[in-house]
């Protein structure tokens, strides 16, 4: 499949490498961005590809403020950009569109950098522009930015009718002091926005793109999961010996809803009533039972009571957020409904508990006997982070 080329182009630490391993994955292929001439000034600039998506991401050097280093890294993407150029003959050379990552912080200085900005990407005159806003946890930090990026361009004619669209993301799951979970957001939108506006022989059908893009809902899905395990495990630990599941009953709540609104479940009465029945399995259902009693039937099972409370407090957790995860999958592909939502309790007990208390023990029993309480928590959390763990 011939793909597109992606130029993001970015200010320093606004989560450029984040974004992108959020589109393409953790496991995407990288590579210098470059051949012949290019090679030479590009060692900051690199590609990543996924095989499944229609488009590449070229990533380059990060824009720090100042008025020198700022100049340096602008001059380095117009040099690169005019290099590339020349070698139309190659096709990781061509942009077909670009990228211009800001956060709320940078946002504030992009009228005055909008016109080096353009002058860096200007030999792709045809190329439309997508202003990415990444860590936009919070609607009142991102529409002010979203406004002064809008009335950046507006205030240009020249540039006006390059920008596409200004997006809010969230690259990654973020957790609060209090425990409330971000989840991922604006990553399959971008990602469907981008192919739509690359050449026409470029572009994915939209079956594949929907396709992908189910992938990427699972990742973020797997990804608030683990989040949310950890915050479990945390809670286990410092909780009194661990007799009751009810204690996770807040942390799986968080996790649940984070999870239906990655699958893009509307809230409303029936899919409240739905979400709670999810989160009763883990709390006061046979999903907690059966992982509570399992786990501490695990034979020479000796790490420590604060530690064996933490890791049952984890398992509960991840087994309601990775069952979730697949449930609000079913729904949203329309395998199920949650207008009669007892086929969920099945799957809840099948599907995660026996597989969670099985894959665990495994992990557990394999812990090297002269192993410190410390090695033996960091085992298991890593465990949780596996990809063999998604259900």
């Amino acid at each position: 499949m011939e793909k597109g080329n992606v130029l993001v182009v970015g200010y320093a630490g606004v989560g450029k490498t984040t974004l992108i391993k959020a589109v393409l994955g953790e496991k995407a292929e990288k590579k210098v961005a470059g051949t012949g001439k290019t090679s030479k000034t590009c060692k900051d600039f690199q590609i990543y590809e996924n095989p499944g998506i229609s488009f590449r991401l070229i990533d380059t050097v990060g824009i720090e403020p100042g008025v020198f280093t700022e100049h340096k890294a602008v001059s380095a993407v117009k040099k690169w950009c005019g290099e590339s150029i020349k070698n139309t003959d190659d096709d990781i050379d061509r942009i077909s569109a670009i990228w211009f990552c800001v956060d709320k912080y940078t946002a504030k200085l992009f009228p005055k950098t909008i016109d080096s900005l353009m002058k860096a990407v200007s030999v792709w005159h045809n190329a439309p522009i997508i202003v990415v806003i990444t860590q936009s946890y919070k609607e009142s930090d991102t529409k002010p930015a979203q406004e002064i990026i809008e009335k950046a361009f507006l205030s240009k004619k020249k540039y006006a009718t390059r920008l596409s669209e200004v997006m809010t993301v969230v690259a990654k799951p973020s957790t609060s002091e209090d425990g409330k979970i971000t989840p991922p957001k604006g990553i399959v939108e971008l990602i469907e926005l981008t192919n739509s506006l690359l050449p026409e022989g470029y572009q994915a059908a939209e079956k594949d793109v929907a396709k992908y893009n189910l992938s990427r809902r699972r990742a973020m899905s797997h990804a608030v999961a683990a989040a949310a395990t950890l915050a479990g495990v945390t809670l286990g630990v410092g909780a009194p010996p661990f007799a009751d599941a009810m204690l996770l009953k807040p942390t799986e709540t968080v996790a649940v809803e984070s999870i239906s609104k990655i699958w893009g479940i509307k809230k409303n009465k029936q899919s409240k009533e739905f979400m709670k029945k999810i989160i009763e399995l883990g709390t006061k259902g046979e999903v907690g039972k059966m992982i509570t009693s399992g786990l501490k039937m695990i034979p020479g099972l000796n790490i420590g009571a604060a530690i064996i409370n933490g890791f049952v407090a984890g398992c509960v957790v991840f087994a309601v957020a990775e069952g979730a995860t697949y449930i609000f999958e079913q729904v949203y592909s329309g395998k199920k409904t949650m207008e009669e939502p007892d086929w969920i309790e099945k799957i809840m007990e099948d599907k995660t508990a026996r597989k969670v208390v099985d894959q665990m023990t495994d992990v557990v029993t394999n812990i090297p006997k002269n192993a410190d309480q410390k090695d033996i928590l960091d085992v298991i959390l890593k465990a949780f982070t596996k990809k063999a763990m998604a259900l």
